[in-house]
């Protein structure tokens, strides 16, 4: 084990910030010779030279400027969880992280109202609601930034690190440019399949794209479905705005609330039984009493809190 403090850490963070040990004791309110000292300590007990003195001034070592960046944010995220758990002696807190289309899609009101019941009938549990891009989703649960995540089952999430818990069905939809030809249809019965040979199909890549474009073919050839070709984005808002431009379509949910959507035509697909579901993840062995309540007023049929007839 390296022989480092959090303090070390944060006088190293700031003197790589500023490059001026004048300004850097300035601004913690120290000494220059105790803010070198700690420098000095830290890079002992790494075993690395972080900072040299050139002609131009305080420069951070390959090996310093490598530490700042990959270091900088995991230190802020374990701050931040300590400050967090401190909170929680005083206020029960329940993190709830929700994908950016939650606001966006009426499939998921049963499940607003049923926190919203939750919220009330608790009203010592304090909720701390965000909403993430979906890639985000998977990241702040492993993180530990929220302590329950809703995401869609198509987003991978296997490991036995975490539980999931089907909550309800998310609807599938043809999304296009409401001044595309085809979006004169409300059903994809009434035109010409094929049609859809000479169209792009936008989505967003939730692992590396080879494994993310055989998916997205895999889910389109469920409708009989063959693209010209697989394009993605890097998050929901780019997609919308790909379709509202006429850039191509998309097969994704219903999300009638998207700004905007008037802009778009969203053509619900007849239902099967592989249907996606929007699922609750939490950390399998970090289940605070709140969140095990939280978990419990789930019913345990997904139907009973999916909107549409499935």
């Amino acid at each position: 084990m390296y022989n480092i403090t959090f303090q070390q850490l944060e006088t190293f963070f700031a003197v790589a910030e500023r490059l001026n040990i004048s300004e850097t004791a300035n601004a913690m309110y120290i000494s220059q010779s105790a803010l070198s000292k700690t420098i000095h300590r830290l890079e002992e007990g790494l075993g690395l030279k972080l900072f040299i003195r050139s002609n131009r001034g305080l420069m951070l070592t390959k090996e310093g400027e490598y530490l700042y960046s990959e270091l900088y944010a995991p230190y802020n995220t374990m701050c931040k969880n300590i400050v967090n758990a401190k909170n929680m002696l005083e206020t029960k807190i329940l993190r709830i992280g929700y994908p950016s289309t939650y606001d966006s899609s009426e499939d998921y009101d049963k499940l607003k109202q049923l926190i919203s019941n939750f919220a009330a009938q608790h009203p010592d549990i304090e909720l701390v609601e965000v909403l993430y891009d979906f890639l985000q989703l998977k990241k702040v649960l492993i993180y530990g930034d929220v302590d329950i995540a809703f995401s869609h089952n198509f987003i991978p999430l296997d490991s036995p690190q975490f539980s999931r818990k089907n909550v309800c069905r998310s609807r599938m939809c043809l999304a296009m440019s409401a001044d595309h030809p085809l979006a004169a249809y409300d059903s994809i019965d009434e035109f010409d399949i094929t049609e859809l040979s000479k169209e792009y199909f936008y989505t967003i890549s939730f692992d590396d794209e080879v494994n993310a474009k055989g998916n997205a073919l895999e889910r389109l050839s469920m409708f009989g479905i063959k693209p010209k070709d697989i394009r993605f984005t890097a998050n929901f808002q780019s997609l919308m705005r790909a379709l509202r431009q006429g850039k191509g379509m998309s097969l994704c949910g219903y999300f009638s609330k998207t700004p905007d959507h008037e802009a778009i035509k969203f053509i619900v697909l007849p239902t099967f039984p592989d249907y996606p579901f929007l699922t609750a993840a939490w950390r399998t062995n970090d289940v605070s009493k709140q969140l095990q309540e939280f978990i419990d007023m789930f019913p345990d049929d997904p139907e009973e809190m999916t909107v549409f007839k499935h």
